[in-house]
């Protein structure tokens, strides 16, 4: 409460800073600051923000977030997840990781409201997910807890409701955010008084406790004893209910005593068998209409009765407070059963407006289906006839490139080859077919140059019948290695990372083929294939020039080594 006058200000100032066209990224951050403990103010701030003053879809985004979070801790119901689904949609693409895992937290809420707890589990755990990969454990916390409320609702036995809330303790504690911490404590303490474990009902209530002196929030402190003291009664230690019974009603001032306390006390002394005092103090119970209330009231009563040895009305309100427990109980089933028809009511009137929307947009749906197969067969036959004019002029491309190089008749290493050698035979032949390909592909330009069906079947046979024979080029290294003055082993020396079609590359370029014939030598239509193995190539070897113009170099440097070799010896 000291810092209201603080927040208020804050808003006041702000609301006076902003402009009347447009809400700035800090503006919506301080809202969001004063949002933990002053939902009521940010609240306020926001309804006076006009959707016209969001210009960006981040702005709208981070306001649907905060709008959404204030109605949910203002107890104002949220009946729907459009608002909400601006923020999630949003967020879901960015890389604002705890924005994203705060809106599936409030998207879950909305779901869990509109009555769909299955689904709601669902964006919860998604949310757990995307919240685990930040540090943000104040929103991991309060995705724990939900799911823990939302397993007790659905009558989940397995203790699921119980892991979550200890999860919830722990991330609440990691946030050092004391008040939460408190709240699931002193909850997990109720939750395990009715079971055999009740040593942990004494720890949680005694972290609570704790929590509560630290907090110096008196009313969590004497709730807690109140409930520590009801416990002791449940554990007959009637004496230190009695006693920690007593310490609230003396302590507590400025505030009204709780009915649970008088009701421990009235029946720690009626088990003590001072039923003077116990009439006392059952007195000061207020009187109620609520159920549970009267429900207490007679099970106390009842207690005093017995002590006082009249059985016969102890019996008579015993059968009382039964009926009344029954009837309860009954209530509480019918109010599940309503939930449970209006959950089913709902989904039908959802199933029925799903079928008639999907009646009117079939046709719809239909015809545009229609169109787009009408489109996508016109689009596919311009695009086979463009592909295939751009391959027959490639191949011609091809072939006329091929005419105008002159190492075509002629190239350095085949004049280099060593007749005698039967390897280097062999080789020579291998190269010599694959010209002699290049000669029948420039034939093919000529005979069929203006048949562009018969110009490309002949273009692809004959690229595919000559082709090189596995191995072929298998001595190719060592004969250029041995005719180039052993640039291979210098090349390999020197890069230690090339593997063998690499090495055949080099070895091609050192020979002085151009990449459309090195082409024709890979059975490839078109010379682009070579120039991108030759740049990744470049790129593997962390060359900052053009691989032909290193491997030239690399032939000039090896060539001089072998000539000052020479004349030194």
């Amino acid at each position: 409460m000291k810092k209201l006058p603080f927040f208020l200000l804050l808003a006041f100032i702000l609301g006076g800073c902003r402009t009347a066209h447009s809400v700035s990224q800090s503006f919506l951050s301080s809202i969001d600051s004063m949002m933990t403990d002053n939902p009521d103010t940010a609240y306020k701030v926001l309804k006076d923000i006009s959707p016209d003053e969001l210009n960006t879809r981040r702005e709208r985004a981070y306001y649907a977030l905060l709008l959404t979070q204030a109605r949910h801790k203002n107890y104002i119901p949220l009946r729907n997840d459009s608002l909400i689904n601006v923020a999630v949609n949003y967020y879901k693409g960015q890389r604002d990781r705890e924005k994203y895992a705060k809106a599936l937290l409030y998207k879950g809420i909305c779901i869990e409201e509109m009555n769909d707890p299955q689904k709601a589990i669902e964006v919860y755990a998604e949310a757990e997910k995307v919240a685990l990969s930040t540090t943000d454990y104040l929103t991991t916390g309060l995705i724990n807890s939900q799911m823990a409320w939302l397993y007790q609702d659905m009558y989940i036995e397995n203790k699921a409701d119980i892991e979550r809330f200890k999860k919830a303790m722990e991330y609440f504690r990691l946030a050092g955010h004391k008040k939460n911490e408190y709240s699931v404590a002193s909850l997990l303490g109720q939750i395990y008084r009715p079971t055999t474990e009740r040593d942990s009902a004494y720890y949680y209530l005694d972290v609570a406790l704790e929590l509560a002196a630290e907090m110096k929030d008196s009313v969590a402190l004497f709730h807690n004893y109140s409930l520590v003291a009801n416990t002791y009664l449940m554990d007959e230690d009637y004496e230190r209910a009695r006693n920690m019974a007593l310490y609230v009603i003396d302590n507590q001032v400025n505030v009204p005593i709780s009915d649970e306390t008088y009701h421990c006390l009235s029946r720690s002394y009626a088990r003590l068998g001072k039923t003077d005092s116990a009439r006392y103090y059952y007195e000061r119970v207020s009187d109620a209409t609520d159920p549970n209330a009267k429900h207490s009231k007679l099970i106390t009563l009842t207690e005093i009765l017995k002590a006082e040895h009249n059985y016969k009305d102890a019996l008579l309100y015993t059968e009382h407070s039964r009926h009344l427990a029954d009837s309860i109980i009954d209530e509480s089933r019918r109010m599940d059963l309503f939930k449970i028809e209006k959950r089913y009511n709902n989904q039908r009137l959802e199933n029925i407006n799903q079928r008639l929307e999907y009646s009117t947009q079939v046709n719809h749906y239909i015809i545009i289906l229609i169109s787009l197969v009408a489109i996508i067969i016109t689009i596919g036959f311009c695009v086979a006839i463009d592909r295939k004019h751009r391959d027959i002029n490639e191949k011609i491309s091809f072939i006329e490139q091929l005419k105008t190089e002159s190492a075509l008749y002629n190239n350095t290493l085949l004049e280099k080859l060593d007749k005698q050698n039967m390897v280097e035979i062999q080789l020579k032949e291998a190269l010599e077919k694959r010209i002699q390909t290049i000669r029948e592909l420039i034939d093919v330009s000529y005979r069929y140059g203006g048949v562009p069906d018969a110009f490309v079947k002949h273009f692809n046979k004959t690229l595919n019948i000559n082709r090189l024979s596995e191995g072929a080029l298998d001595d190719l290294s060592e004969v250029v290695n041995a005719k180039y003055d052993g640039v291979i082993d210098y090349l390999q020396e020197k890069h230690t990372n090339l593997n063998t079609d690499d090495i055949n590359l080099i070895c091609l370029l050192c020979c002085g083929f151009s990449a459309t014939e090195m082409s024709v030598f890979y059975n490839h239509s078109n010379g682009k294939s070579i120039y991108s193995r030759k740049r990744r190539l470049a790129i593997k070897m962390g060359l900052d020039i053009s691989l032909d113009e290193y491997v030239a170099l690399s032939l000039h440097y090896c060539n001089t080594q072998k000539e000052h070799y020479l004349a030194e010896n």
